[in-house]
């Protein structure tokens, strides 16, 4: 009555299942995928997993290591860049800043016209980090503006409220000298 329908009668649904089968297992952990595409790039996916955790004292310390000890030209640029990444997220001053470019500025011609193959990703989120962090010091900055602009104008509105007392005073003054002297005249004989 009804023919049952198996996997060798459409080809395509094979590879279909057997994606689907792949994904699930490699969802689940079951199944370690690795998809490799550059022998040498596997040096560098320790730090950059440390890095893109957000744990940059130790991707530092590994991009340096890697630098230092890798014998592989390729390889000692890609940490370099790293490295340079790396730099840029844990800077807090000037100098820092400028060490950071230095090194990228060193990757940079180190790596010449060769093709590029790092992690793009370290430099977008070192980028977004300066810009994030750039937008709290500019948030800050217009607080604090707006902030010694207000009690500027406070002090701007007491000094007026001074001055005005003074000046009253002074009206005052002026006319209790006139009443004295008046006094003081009536008070003469004559």
């Amino acid at each position: 009555m009804f023919k049952m329908m198996t996997i060798n009668n459409y080809p395509w649904e094979k590879y279909c299942i057997l994606i689907a089968v792949i994904l699930l297992f490699s969802a689940c952990g079951k199944l370690p995928i690795q998809v490799v595409s550059n022998p040498s790039t596997q040096i560098h996916e320790g730090a950059d997993l440390l890095f893109i955790n957000g744990d940059f004292q130790n991707a530092l310390s590994e991009y340096e290591q890697i630098y230092k000890t890798s014998s592989v030209p390729e390889d000692r640029n890609i940490a370099l860049y790293g490295l340079a990444c790396t730099q840029l997220m844990l800077a807090h001053n000037d100098h820092q800043y400028i060490e950071a470019i230095s090194t990228l500025q060193k990757w940079d011609a180190a790596k010449g016209s060769a093709p590029f193959i790092e992690n793009h990703h370290l430099l977008v989120l070192a980028l977004i980090h300066h810009r994030n962090v750039i937008q709290e010091k500019h948030r800050k900055l217009t607080e604090r503006e707006k902030n010694k602009n207000l009690l500027i104008s406070r002090q701007k509105k007491k000094l007026s409220k001074m001055v005005t007392i003074i000046n009253k005073l002074q009206n005052q003054l002026e006319e209790l000298e006139a009443i004295d002297k008046t006094f003081q005249e009536k008070r003469k004989p004559l």
